[in-house]
Formats: C-alpha cells, sequence, structure tokens
C-alpha cells in the first residue's frame, strides 16, 4: 500500500502552534522583552535592570535557543502545503522555505547576543553592555525583510487557490501580506531611541509584533485545518 504522503505534516504544524506560548514565555516573559529595556535609558540603569534580573534572562534565552528550531519545521510544512496550489512552478514555496528557514536565525543570534549580555554583567562596563543589547534588537528588527519574504509569498500563492473552497481563507491569506509588508517600518527603529518607532515603541513594538503574532496564530490553526482536509482527500481518493 502506498504510504501517506502527508504524514508528519500533523506534527510539524503543532509544533509551531505549540511554539508561540514558549516564545511568549521564554522571549517574552523571562526574556525581559515584553517590552525591551527602553534605548533611552541611561546605561547605568540599564546595567543594574540586567544585574538585577540576568537569572532570569538567561533562562528566557536558553529556553528560546531551545525551541527556535520549531519556526523553520513550521516553515518547511507551509511550504509543502503551498505545494498543493502551485500548479505550474514551486517558485513561491522555495521562497517562503528560505524565508522562513533565516528567519529562524534572526530568533537564533539575538539570544545568543543578549546571552552575551547576561553572562558576566557585573564585570562589564555599562556602556559596553549597553551596545551589545543595542546589536541585539537591531539584528532583530532590522533583518524582517526575511521573514516579510516568507509571510507575503505564502499569502500571495494561497490567494491562487483555485479551489471552490481554498485550502486557506483568503483573509488569513490578507493577514501575512499585510503584516508583512507593514514590517517596513522597523526601518526607522535605528533613528529613534524613544517613541512610537523605538525598539519598544507603540508602532515598532507594540503594533508590529502584535501584527506578527496573530498572523502566526491564525496561520498556524489553518494550516492544521488544511493539512487534515488534505489528508481527508488523499484517503477518500485512496
Amino acid at each position: 500500500m502506498k504510504r501517506n504522503p502527508y504524514r508528519y505534516y500533523s506534527l510539524f504544524a503543532w509544533m509551531g502552534l505549540f511554539m508561540i506560548p514558549g516564545t511568549v514565555l521564554f522571549w517574552g516573559i523571562l526574556g525581559e522583552n515584553i517590552p525591551p529595556y527602553s534605548a533611552a535609558l541611561p546605561a547605568d540603569e540599564f546595567a543594574a535592570e540586567i544585574i538585577a534580573n540576568a537569572s532570569k534572562i538567561r533562562i528566557g534565552m536558553i529556553g528560546q535557543l531551545w525551541i527556535s528550531f520549531i519556526y523553520a519545521l513550521w516553515g518547511f510544512v507551509i511550504s509543502k502545503v503551498m505545494e498543493e496550489v502551485e500548479v505550474d512552478n514551486n517558485l513561491l514555496s522555495t521562497v517562503q522555505r528560505w524565508g522562513t528557514g533565516l528567519t529562524t536565525l534572526i530568533f537564533m543570534l539575538p539570544c545568543v547576543i543578549w546571552l552575551t549580555v547576561v553572562y558576566r554583567p557585573e564585570q562589564m562596563d555599562p556602556q559596553i553592555l549597553q551596545i551589545f543589547y543595542d546589536f541585539g534588537w537591531l539584528f532583530f528588527d532590522n533583518t524582517f525583510t526575511l521573514t516579510s519574504m516568507a509571510m507575503i509569498t505564502m499569502g500571495v500563492c494561497f490567494l491562487q487557490d483555485e479551489r471552490p473552497e481554498p485550502l486557506i481563507p483568503a483573509w488569513v491569506c490578507w493577514i501575512a501580506i499585510c503584516s508583512g509588508i507593514s514590517f517596513v517600518m522597523e526601518i526607522f527603529m535605528p533613528l529613534f531611541k524613544s517613541g512610537a518607532f523605538s525598539r519598544s515603541g507603540l508602532i515598532n513594538y507594540w503594533i508590529e509584533f502584535g501584527l506578527f503574532f496573530v498572523y502566526w496564530w491564525v496561520t498556524a490553526i489553518y494550516l492544521i485545518k488544511a493539512i487534515n482536509r488534505l489528508k481527508r482527500e488523499h484517503a477518500n481518493a485512496a
């Protein structure tokens, strides 16, 4: 009997869904990133905050490093479902796969940088400590194009689904496209230390990351539904 071509799909899709609360816990709560420390904070005050919360941040960054690989697996299964829609080539799914895979590094590298910040903070000059922290956020925010291309190509691909009932609803696709495009606002982040466009500001933190987590959540849910549908169709055809 021919093996089910959709084996492992559901596993990877559910892993992507469960990574969301894990990221909120490790990266956000334990990592002191809800919101991050303001770039306008004086170096001495910043260093005092880091030293006081160093143990918690270490746990958060280690935990986030441990789960970040899941984002790549989740992205790979999205690209496989996209291939069900692409009938003439697999360009969009390939771009999405690369974008999501590289986004995994955007999750991981800043965690290593912030682990460096809390490794021996009491021995470092406060200004150097702050510069390392800034480096992590500059990398995290300003590599957004890699994430955007994955989100936009996913949305564009599923909008072309010619099924009477598309695998992914159009409104989910538009959330992905609009969220991916909105990340362009991050180009202003290096220019501001306070205000709406700073790393902890209304636009470049609360709105941008809020939209990203909405995209992540609804896409994860409807991806699982699409996979279940593909499995049923395959079973009926068999």
